[in-house]
């Protein structure tokens, strides 16, 4: 009896996975018109070319320069810095471009990173909400860009 239950068993579990096995390969074998061999796979996350562009500028609207912006993705809520920071130049200004998985939320936080060097200021940050990119096809979703992006920070007068 109990040799009668294992060889059941066993006969049960091949019969079960040759059924699993089939199935698993007819799931993925053409479209959904039955077309065999012509259905696309991608593999990969949906991104887009985001540009940032901007000025850190003082209360009398001067620009400051060596200012240190860092890039922060907003993804529900939590704001996540995988971008090394960015510098200000001679004029104040700062520059991002860059191919992102994100949903177009960021937030931009400025701080006085070189000391007293062309003054001491208050860190400061904004948040930024991107247009819907557009132009893209596949997994490319397009470009989306905001510009004259200003961030006024305060002089830190217990420095």
């Amino acid at each position: 009896m109990k040799k009668v239950k294992n060889v059941w068993l066993r006969c049960s579990a091949w019969l079960l996975n040759s059924i699993l096995l089939l199935l698993g390969f007819s799931s993925c074998d053409g479209d959904d018109n039955g077309n065999v061999g012509e259905q696309l796979l991608m593999y990969g996350m949906p991104y887009a070319t985001y540009s940032l562009k901007g000025k850190v500028v003082d209360a009398q609207k001067q620009p400051i320069p060596d200012i240190e912006v860092k890039i922060k993705i907003g993804n529900g809520g939590v704001y996540y810095s995988p971008i090394a920071p960015l510098k200000t130049n001679s004029s104040g200004e700062f520059v991002f471009k860059e191919n992102l998985t994100a949903e177009g939320k960021f937030r931009l936080v400025a701080r006085d990173a070189d000391g007293a060097a062309n003054g001491s200021f208050k860190s400061d940050s904004i948040d930024i909400t991107m247009d819907k990119p557009s132009g893209g096809d596949g997994w490319f979703r397009g470009t989306t860009s905001k510009e004259d992006i200003v961030i006024t920070l305060q002089k830190d007068e217990a420095k």
